[in-house]
Parts: C-alpha cells; sequence; structure tokens
C-alpha cells in the first residue's frame, strides 16, 4: 500500500500507524491496534488507541497474544463491547494497557456447509520431426479451486472475508486482492473441531473467481463463493493454524449462535427490499439466485514461472434470477418495432441484516413460462435480470424480528 493509513473493513473505520500482516484461516491482510486500558478477565468491552474515525463493522474479531476475543456492538469509534473469548466463554487472559491488537486475525467462517479443493496439473507434450513419442512432456503450472458453501445466519459473509476490505463495490474488492484459505482436518472422535488436528492444508494467493447467494421458499438461504490459485501446500499439525473454541461441543450447539440464526423463507425482507417492477406484489417468488463469475486473465513475465497478477475481465456480468408463481403469466410484451425494456433498480435484504444492492441498471434479459402439463403442477416465471459490476454487498450485525 502507499501510506501507512488503511480503511478497516467496509470503508468503516479508519485506523492510522497500521501494518499488513498475514493472517489465515481465509488469510488477508490487517491492521493492528494498542489496547487503551488493557483488559481483564472479566472485561465487557475493550477501548483501542490510533482510531482516527469511523463506524465498527459488527459482529467481528480481533486477537491479543494466542487469544481471540469476539465482538458484537460498538460503543464509540475507539470501543466495542459484546464480548465473548476463547472457547466462548465469560473469562479470558488479562492483558495489559498497550497491547497489541490484531484486528480480523484469523476468519473462521461460520455456517459452513461444503469446502471442496480440486488441483488440476498440467502437462504439455514437445514433439519432434521424426518420432513418433513425445520429445518432453512439460509440467506447468498446477491450478488450485477452492470453493465454499455456506448457510447465511447473520455472522460476516465469505464475500466480505475473500474482498479487499477497503472497498464495498465489486471493481475495488476483486482487482488486486488475494487470500490464503486453511482446512484442518481433526480425529472423528472429537464432536467438533478444536484442538491440534490430524493434517493441514493451506492454499496461497487465491483470487476470488465467483460468488453466489441463494434465497428459496423452502430451503435455508446460501452463500458460495469460489477461489482460484497456483499454490497448495500440506503442513504439518499445529494448534495456531486455526484459532480454536468456535466449534461448540455436542451438549452446546443452540447455545452459542453468534449471528441471528439460520436465514430461511421467512427471514426474506421484501417489504425494505427493492424488486423489478416486472415483478408485482400478487406474485409469489419461489427463490432468487444472484450470481457473478469473475473471470481473470493470467499474466506472466520473463524469468518467472508463476503469473504475476490474475487480471479481471471487465466489464464483469451480474445475473439475477426470481422464480414466482403467478395466475397472470409474466405480463412481457416482446415487440420487434419498438424498445421493449426499462433500467431495473434491484437491493435485496433479509432481516439477518445482509443487504446486496445490486444497482439501477439492471436489464431483463430473459422470461420463461411454463411448465403447462396435465399433471395440475403450478405454472412457474423465471425473470433473469442482468448488468455490468454492479455488485454491493454489506452486513450489520442488526437482529430484526422474524416475519410470521
Amino acid at each position: 500500500m502507499a501510506n501507512n493509513r488503511i480503511t478497516y473493513a467496509t470503508a468503516q473505520v479508519s485506523i492510522k500507524d497500521t501494518k499488513k500482516r498475514p493472517t489465515t484461516v481465509i488469510e488477508n491482510w490487517y491492521p493492528q491496534l494498542t489496547l487503551a486500558s488493557g483488559i481483564s478477565a472479566t472485561d465487557g468491552e475493550i477501548r483501542f488507541n490510533e482510531v482516527v474515525s469511523g463506524v465498527w463493522p459488527v459482529p467481528h474479531q480481533f486477537r491479543v497474544g494466542d487469544e481471540y476475543i469476539y465482538f458484537t456492538t460498538f460503543l464509540d469509534q475507539y470501543t466495542v463491547g459484546g464480548l465473548t473469548r476463547g472457547d466462548r466463554g465469560t473469562t479470558a487472559a488479562t492483558h495489559a494497557s498497550g497491547a497489541a491488537a490484531d484486528l480480523n486475525g484469523w476468519y473462521v467462517p461460520m455456517g459452513m456447509q461444503t469446502c471442496s479443493i480440486s488441483t488440476a496439473f498440467n502437462t504439455e507434450d514437445i514433439f519432434q520431426i521424426g518420432q513418433l513419442g513425445s520429445y518432453e512432456n512439460i509440467e506447468t503450472l498446477p491450478n488450485i479451486e477452492v470453493t465454499m458453501e455456506r448457510v447465511l445466519d447473520g455472522t460476516m459473509p465469505l464475500w466480505l472475508m475473500v474482498g479487499d476490505p477497503r472497498y464495498t463495490d465489486l471493481k475495488g474488492k476483486t482487482a488486486d486482492y488475494k487470500v490464503d484459505v486453511a482446512v484442518n482436518i481433526y480425529p472423528d472422535t472429537q464432536d467438533s473441531a478444536r484442538g491440534t488436528p490430524d493434517s493441514v492444508v493451506i492454499c496461497s494467493g487465491l483470487y476470488v473467481s465467483a460468488v453466489s447467494y441463494s434465497f428459496s421458499a423452502t430451503e435455508n438461504a446460501r452463500e458460495s463463493v469460489t477461489l482460484v490459485g497456483n499454490n497448495k501446500l500440506w503442513v504439518s499439525a499445529t494448534s495456531s493454524v486455526v484459532p480454536s473454541g468456535y466449534f461448540p461441543t455436542s451438549e452446546a450447539y443452540d447455545a452459542t449462535v453468534v449471528g441471528s440464526g439460520v436465514q430461511r423463507s421467512e427471514d426474506f425482507d421484501r417489504a425494505n427490499s427493492v424488486l423489478p417492477t416486472d415483478i408485482s406484489s400478487d406474485d409469489h417468488i419461489q427463490s432468487i439466485e444472484v450470481s457473478v463469475d469473475i473471470g481473470r486473465e493470467e499474466i506472466y513475465e520473463l524469468g518467472s514461472r508463476d503469473p504475476y497478477y490474475r487480471a479481471v475481465s471487465f466489464p464483469l456480468t451480474v445475473t439475477t434470477t426470481f422464480t414466482v408463481i403467478t395466475s397472470e403469466g409474466d405480463k412481457v410484451n416482446a415487440l420487434a418495432n419498438q424498445s421493449n425494456l426499462t433500467n431495473q433498480q434491484i437491493i435485496l435484504r433479509t432481516l439477518g441484516g445482509l443487504t446486496i444492492d445490486l444497482g439501477t441498471k439492471n436489464k431483463l434479459s430473459s422470461v420463461s413460462l411454463g411448465d403447462f402439463t396435465t399433471g395440475g403442477d403450478s405454472v412457474e416465471c423465471t425473470f433473469e435480470y442482468t448488468n455490468s459490476n454492479a455488485f454491493t454487498v454489506t452486513h450489520t450485525a442488526t437482529r430484526q424480528a422474524k416475519n410470521p
């Protein structure tokens, strides 16, 4: 970075005299503060020095020494509260005034459903005139792909973990930012992931390549993120790779919900969302899908095997698909001798604090009606909208009452 002042999280808190330091389960660069008045074992709030201005993103976490401390509220620009530490207990180690506090630290995504890592080894056969067999089989770069999916539960979205925290827009979050992802494997004799793992895999220098959100009338709301890179390493197991205490024992599964709880149909905030005018208040929304494919071009330089940069292939197409049940058809005219489309604003909100702003220039790219069958099934309409580059995800920890 060009200077020593960076913006923390979603452009909310400015901190002076900060440093860049690596972290992991989802690893990025984070600033460091010092404690203004120390921490006792039972403190419910903590003050920091060196905060210039802003509002803390909540819920979030920081680390002092080997201890991870989670906070859920902010009191002023210097102070956070609602603390839980270690194994989600109420006691902690004491830390003196002036102790270093690493903000962000390890991101531990909650509500994870799937995580897959695929590795493709690429080779190039070189032949020569006068020889049928291969002259040389050259190994080129391996391609690593990590795909993670989680339920939305009011805790921090994956998208905010893997994108540049200085920006909220799609261009800023994806243009030039890399993270590391580590996966710890624990013994099957344990009922939660804690302590020393059996083995650890770290995928380093990953760029985000795809993100999607799905909301359904019958299933849990989900978020999926795909990352790509060229480096994967299995390392010796160590308890310091991932902070412990984030996963409860079997006796306390429902006692440690940090966010607003798993988001389902009743948690979609239709009243405060902005939907396309093609979808009327009488339509019964069955599902909403939002997806962005972040294509990248590998750029190389002479004298190096690795690409020095993966440039995003802007503009990026953002696709939003609505599936609805209607008694009146899609009501969309398509005439050859006139323009048929208008720009549509789309903003999606949940009661768990998630907002997906897709801008004001979404246009209908397709609409389908069907199928009409003899089986008596409901006829669904599918509306697909696209825009270029408009995709802003924000999240607050405000918990609202569920819809009936």
